[in-house]
């Protein structure tokens, strides 16, 4: 008889920030005289399968949350959550249960997030999926260099092939919101993108009215961004409660990184990466 290999599960301190309840990760109780169907589930469902479906849904129900935060006087606060989310990330992956993780414990939470990753982005839920790509890349993660499966590297290139990366201010996200027509409910972009576009185009813009300039295409371009997000903004502004505890905890009170030195939120997830080789 073949087992499958068990998967390890998403922390508590996970489930917490992503909003999951614990006692929501099980199926129904069964019955004493399970029907066949049940015993089938039961087989070939692990906790971590359950873990990553729930976890699908409550990082989209994150990301439609975001959107609700694109009014003049909300919109200063999305970097924030962005950071905030990315570095809590880094910290799950890191730690666990209050205790720093062995690297094959990293490794498996590494594989967990590809696998979330992949799921997003098949359902459209960009803004996740460049969020999870963020933390995976934080030099607190990549200084292990731990090697990457190859269904990660395959992940890693599809990504970038898709998006592009932060080095070239992920262009090809953007000409994947510019080209989209107006479908809001299968295509998230990621906010930090499209606000870092959105104020780059209007930048330029004032720079070259400065100058005595009107340049059309230009003007154009931040007319079409600034369409972009009035659209998701009307339709989920209604969302902002559904906002997940990743994007609100704030890092510096991370039990672990508390005691840890360093001027920075970064520099003291790079210091606790060092602690990593110790256990």
């Amino acid at each position: 008889m073949v087992f499958r290999t068990r998967k390890r599960t998403l922390s508590m301190e996970g489930c917490e920030l992503f909003n999951i309840a614990h006692s929501d990760v099980s199926p129904p109780a069964q019955n004493r005289f399970p029907c066949m169907r049940s015993i089938i589930f039961n087989l070939f469902t692990s906790d971590f399968d359950i873990k990553l479906e729930k976890s699908k849904d409550s990082f989209r129900l994150g990301t439609c949350s975001l959107y609700s935060f694109l009014s003049d006087k909300q919109k200063q606060e999305i970097p924030t959550f962005f950071n905030n989310a990315m570095t809590n990330l880094v910290y799950l992956i890191l730690v666990d249960e209050g205790k720093i993780n062995t690297r094959q414990r990293i490794r498996s939470n590494i594989n967990f997030y590809y696998c979330l990753a992949e799921i997003a982005f098949k359902n459209g839920d960009h803004n996740t999926v460049i969020l999870l790509k963020a933390a995976l890349e934080n030099t607190a993660i990549k200084r292990l260099k731990l090697k990457p499966l190859k269904r990660q590297k395959q992940l890693t290139k599809k990504f970038e092939d898709a998006y592009g990366t932060f080095m070239n201010c992920n262009a090809g996200h953007l000409k994947q919101m510019l080209d989209n027509n107006g479908d809001v409910d299968n295509f998230l972009p990621s906010l930090v993108i499209l606000l870092m576009h959105l104020n780059k185009t209007r930048e330029y813009a004032k720079c070259y009215e400065k100058l005595g300039k009107f340049p059309t295409a230009l003007q154009n371009k931040q007319n079409q961004l600034q369409n972009i997000a009035d659209k998701y903004y009307n339709t989920y502004k209604n969302y902002q409660d559904e906002i997940i505890d990743l994007y609100l905890k704030d890092p510096s009170e991370l039990e672990l990184l508390k005691g840890v030195t360093g001027k920075t939120v970064s520099a003291k997830l790079y210091e606790l990466s060092l602690l990593v080789d110790e256990n």
